[in-house]
C-alpha cells in the first residue's frame, strides 16, 4: 500500500448507531474503538482522514429514500442538527479533517468527494464504519468503479445484526476488485508501512455463499 496515496474513510459513525438509540449497531462500542485506533495510525501516518456523515435537512430528506412518509420522527435518521446525527466523540474530527455532508447512503453520491480525493492524488481508501450492507456497501461499490482501491477494515465496521454485517462484508468482498479486506493488526501494520498480510480480491464473485456457508466463508477472510 502507498501510503503516499492512500486516505482513511470514515463512514457514519454517528450518535444515532449507539445502544440504545433508534437503530442500534451490534458490537458498536468495539467498532468505536477500532476506527478510533485506526484514526490515530493514519493521522500518525500523515494520511487525509475524510469523515462520511449522513446530514440531512428537512428540504433534503427525499435523499435518503423519502423517509418522512415511511418513518415517525423518532426513527428519522441523520437529520441535521440532532445529537444523533453527530459524529461520536471517540472518533471526532480533528482540525485538517474533511468532513463531508452526505444525503444518500453512498459518500460519492452528489458530494465533491471523488475530485478531491483525486486532485490530492488518492488511489486507496482504507475503510471504517457503519452499516456495512448499507452506507459502507454504497460508498464501496462506488469507490471500486470510480477507480480507487479499497481496503475493508472487517472488525472496524458493523450493522443491525452479526448476519446482516457479514453478508454485508462478503457482497463487497465478491467486487473489491484490486483492494482486500483486512483485519484490526494487518490494517495498523500497513498504516505503519510495514509488510501486512490480509484477504485479497483476485477475481468477481469468489464467494457463492449460502446460509450454510455464510460463517466459514467470513472468518477466511
Amino acid at each position: 500500500m502507498n501510503l503516499a496515496k492512500s486516505a482513511l474513510l470514515a463512514i457514519d459513525l454517528q450518535n444515532e448507531y449507539r445502544p440504545g438509540a433508534a437503530w442500534p449497531v451490534v458490537g458498536y462500542d468495539a467498532v468505536l474503538d477500532n476506527a478510533a485506533r485506526l484514526i490515530a495510525a493514519a493521522r500518525a501516518a500523515g494520511l487525509p482522514i475524510i469523515h462520511a456523515q449522513a446530514w440531512v435537512k428537512p428540504e433534503e430528506r427525499k435523499g435518503y429514500a423519502r423517509q418522512e412518509e415511511i418513518l415517525t420522527e423518532e426513527f428519522r435518521s441523520a437529520v441535521a442538527g440532532s445529537s444523533g446525527a453527530e459524529i461520536c466523540a471517540e472518533v471526532a474530527p480533528l482540525p485538517g479533517d474533511i468532513v463531508i455532508h452526505k444525503h444518500w447512503p453512498s459518500v460519492f453520491r452528489r458530494t465533491d468527494l471523488s475530485p478531491r480525493l483525486e486532485a490530492i492524488g488518492i488511489e486507496n481508501l482504507m475503510i471504517t464504519g457503519v452499516l456495512t450492507d448499507s452506507c459502507v456497501s454504497e460508498s464501496v461499490f462506488d469507490a471500486v468503479y470510480q477507480g480507487f482501491r479499497v481496503w475493508l477494515v472487517k472488525d472496524a465496521c458493523g450493522s443491525m445484526s452479526e448476519a446482516m454485517h457479514r453478508t454485508g462484508m462478503l457482497d463487497m468482498a465478491n467486487r473489491l476488485y484490486g483492494g482486500g479486506i483486512l483485519r484490526m493488526a494487518e490494517a495498523l501494520k500497513a498504516l505503519a508501512g510495514q509488510p501486512f498480510d490480509g484477504w485479497r480480491c483476485t477475481r468477481p464473485v469468489e464467494f457463492t455463499y449460502t446460509l450454510e456457508t455464510v460463517d466459514r466463508l467470513y472468518e477466511a477472510l
